[in-house]
């Protein structure tokens, strides 16, 4: 399979490999993300000679002694032995000021296994040898807690590396690009129950529909992508029953801390923020404040960032019964069908609309480009209601609010005049509004009101 996505990212690493100089680089992210790949990928594209190593939940001598045969492989020199990390070390710097040498270690966290004495063997290998060699270190991992906290202020390798790269899920776009064959509200509909991680996205069979993948990956008890989600959290949380219980929480909408903590089992304060810093350093969930109200800490709400633990967590998690007894198929008939076509999808494709605005902002396709995007909140305290706006972008002229409608029937100019008279009843100042629909436009003029269809979302970059 072709290599999909990471252009900046890929080339961001080939300068680096490329480079007449010493390099030392850290990618991280989530499990499954794609960053060993990623590597692979750029090492690939460069002359040179690469010393791999994947470390294994094992003690240090254990992957130091992996490590050592893996250099002494790649350097042709079998009978080359090390007696510590240090020596291994000089000896590669020293190689690599004739010859071009990537060292890239995966899963770094276990061979540091929690003692920052092995990265104080790498800083002090970086500083003697950053400017009489060209060796290109690279580490990696996905124990995230683990990774943030070698590029802390009072960390050994604190400002060693010259280049840092978190890897985050791919966007609806690059999702997409997995399944050519497929329609493109196939594709949305892929990313939306599945995410953008490619090992989830991997999985799906192309002989089988959308709807019938979902229900072999993640519906029976057990499944692959549960699995999955589990072990995900249990190998960064110690109490995976409080995470289930912020998750479900925040999928019901449940999104302040004030709301999240109440009945929180063990009725500890400590104990819901302690879950949701990790959730948050796992990039599983996120802080979401309105654009026009950022500071405000009432305002402020948590959200799951991760479509697949947004479906999972949102209709899966309380139906192990049903599960358990009922075939997949009448499982998704009875229980998910109607719910994901009218409240799951319509919820991701704001999601997507957002996605779709800043790759054409990044892309310099948005006049003038814009500076924010989220949602809007409004209050109107004469008659006592309050909501918000979606999917609203601010810019250096002001505000456009982009409304977005999962529908099977086109949109037409009914919606359009309602969306202006409510923020005119309001005494919103938008300056514009745009509009997304599955299913087209009826009688609503694009040159007025920016208007894209799902078709549009997924046109290729290059195109207009």
């Amino acid at each position: 399979m072709k290599f999909i996505g990471r252009h900046e990212e890929l080339a961001r690493l080939r300068r680096k490999l490329s480079s007449d100089r010493s390099e030392s680089i850290l990618v991280y992210g989530r499990r499954r993300v794609g960053k060993s790949e990623l590597i692979r990928e750029a090492i690939r594209g460069e002359d040179c000679l690469a010393v791999q190593y994947v470390c294994r939940k094992a003690s240090y001598e254990e992957n130091f002694s992996g490590l050592a045969r893996a250099a002494a492989e790649a350097l042709g020199e079998p009978f080359l032995s090390f007696r510590d990390l240090a020596s291994l070390l000089e000896f590669l710097y020293r190689r690599a000021r004739t010859q071009r040498i990537v060292l890239f270690i995966d899963e770094y966290p276990f061979l540091r296994d929690g003692n920052e004495s092995v990265d104080s063997e790498f800083q002090i290998a970086i500083d003697r040898w950053q400017h009489e060699s060209r060796l290109k270190v690279i580490l990696c991992g996905s124990y995230m807690d683990t990774m943030q906290k070698i590029i802390e202020g009072n960390a050994p390798l604190f400002g060693r590396f010259s280049e840092i790269l978190k890897l985050a899920p791919f966007d609806y776009y690059d999702a997409g690009q997995f399944f050519p064959n497929r329609t493109n509200e196939e594709k949305f509909f892929l990313y939306s129950v599945l995410g953008g991680i490619p090992f989830y996205l991997l999985q799906v069979r192309e002989n089988l529909t959308p709807e019938e993948n979902l229900e072999e990956l993640l519906i029976p008890e057990g499944s692959l992508l549960e699995n999955e989600i589990r072990l995900q959290l249990a190998l960064e949380l110690s109490k995976e029953e409080n995470a289930n219980y912020v998750l479900e929480k925040i999928a019901a909408g449940i999104g302040k801390y004030s709301d999240i903590a109440e009945n929180f089992p063990g009725k500890s304060s400590n104990a819901v923020g302690h879950t949701l810093e990790k959730l948050l350093g796992m990039d599983l969930i996120e802080k979401d404040s309105p654009i026009n109200a950022p500071a405000n800490k009432r305002l402020q709400r948590y959200v799951i960032s991760d479509a697949l633990l947004d479906l999972y967590y949102s209709y899966l998690f309380r139906e192990s019964t049903a599960r358990s007894v009922l075939p997949a198929r009448e499982f998704y008939r009875l229980k998910l069908k109607e719910r994901i076509e009218t409240e799951y999808l319509p919820r991701r494709f704001e999601v997507a609309a957002r996605e779709f605005l800043v790759r054409r902002n990044r892309e310099g396709k948005m006049e003038p480009p814009f500076f924010r995007v989220g949602r809007f909140v409004w209050n109107d305290r004469k008659r006592h209601l309050n909501g918000e706006f979606d999917c609203v972008t601010e810019d250096e002229k002001g505000l456009i609010s982009y409304e977005c409608k999962y529908r099977k029937k086109p949109l037409d100019m009914a919606v359009v005049r309602e969306e202006e008279e409510q923020a005119r009843k309001l005494g919103l100042g938008f300056r514009r509004f745009g509009f997304f629909s599955r299913s087209g436009f009826f009688g609503v003029d694009p040159s007025i009101y920016p208007s894209f269809t799902l078709d549009d979302m997924y046109r290729a970059e290059d195109e207009p």
